[in-house]
């Protein structure tokens, strides 16, 4: 159940976030590789993205890509998370007098990242390509032909086999285990801390609330270079060697990126990403919260009772 109580509470998140993480996916392949496009920039900022795609799409594409998100959330989340509370359960994030140790916190949500981002990756990859999709100038990226969720998955594996669903998986992992150990460590961190006081021991929303949005900030920081990379690989097109057409691997994109367009491209995207990042970490993290709370009050005290009758 706790694997199944992360998954719920990132899906519960990613409804409302989902418009943002379109956004930030159309900023960070604009202008790809290149120094400037001519033609005015339709995705300069939040505000004129959204114009541009209600404009060219309507306003149902807010939500473009979401049952490929929510089923990227679902399986990377569930993993993470449950792996994670699993871990803090059995111990290993705290030292023997019950601290917490900065050290272990980082190590475990890294970890659990690394396994979270490898399980979901291919909703990641088909996400990412439905996302960039569009017409006209408001195009950006290669553009693939997909009609849906499932249509995708068979369309790639088709393609390129089960290794073409995992195509630049190397990304993803590099972006989840980075954004895993800040968000779960400065959010435990962060709970912690808060709990020696006592407006926060009365409110375990207030505090919830409270490391969340630390935790956002970091998170945002930390993981936008990565970030915009894994979008990179994920939507490039391939030979009919399965090949990228732009990128042979995470270290090729990274070099191409910066040398061309800068320290900044590699941040492209970064005020849409916060945006998505300091609601979904408070929403993903308050519904991981009350849904464990709930889990124990609801399954696990039944559970009890039903061992001990």
């Amino acid at each position: 159940m706790d694997f199944v109580v992360g998954g719920l509470a990132a899906c519960s998140a990613g409804l409302f976030t989902n418009p943002f993480d379109l956004i930030k996916t159309r900023q960070q392949l604009h202008g790809e590789l290149s120094v400037r496009k001519s033609g005015p920039n339709l995705y300069k900022n939040v505000w004129s993205s959204a114009r541009t795609i209600i404009k060219t799409e309507g306003i149902l594409a807010l939500q473009k890509g979401l049952s490929a998100a929510l089923s990227f959330q679902f399986v990377m989340n569930s993993t993470r998370l449950g792996l994670f509370e699993t871990l803090s359960i059995h111990g290993l994030t705290r030292n023997k007098d019950g601290q917490l140790v900065p050290i272990r916190l980082i190590f475990c949500g890294g970890l659990c990242g690394v396994a979270g981002a490898s399980a979901a990756a291919p909703f990641y990859l088909v996400k990412t390509q439905i996302q960039a999709m569009s017409k006209g100038e408001a195009a950006v990226g290669f553009q693939h032909n997909h009609r849906g969720t499932f249509q995708a998955l068979g369309n790639i594996f088709q393609d390129g086999g089960l290794r073409g669903l995992w195509r630049g998986t190397s990304g993803l992992v590099c972006r989840i285990a980075m954004g895993s150990a800040v968000q779960l460590s400065t959010f435990t961190e962060c709970k912690d801390f808060c709990q020696r006081y006592e407006i926060f021991r009365k409110n375990d929303f207030l505090t919830t609330v409270g490391a969340s949005v630390v935790s956002g900030f970091f998170l945002v920081v930390f993981m936008t270079p990565f970030d915009v990379i894994s979008t990179r690989l994920f939507n490039q097109g391939v030979d009919e060697r399965g090949r990228g057409l732009l990128y042979r691997n995470i270290f090729d994109c990274f070099v191409k990126t910066f040398r061309v367009e800068g320290f900044w491209g590699l941040y492209k995207g970064f005020m849409p990403m916060f945006y998505r990042a300091a609601p979904h970490t408070i929403l993903n993290l308050t519904f991981w919260e009350q849904f464990k709370k709930w889990k124990r009050i609801y399954i696990d005290e039944f559970a009890t009772k039903d061992i001990n009758s």
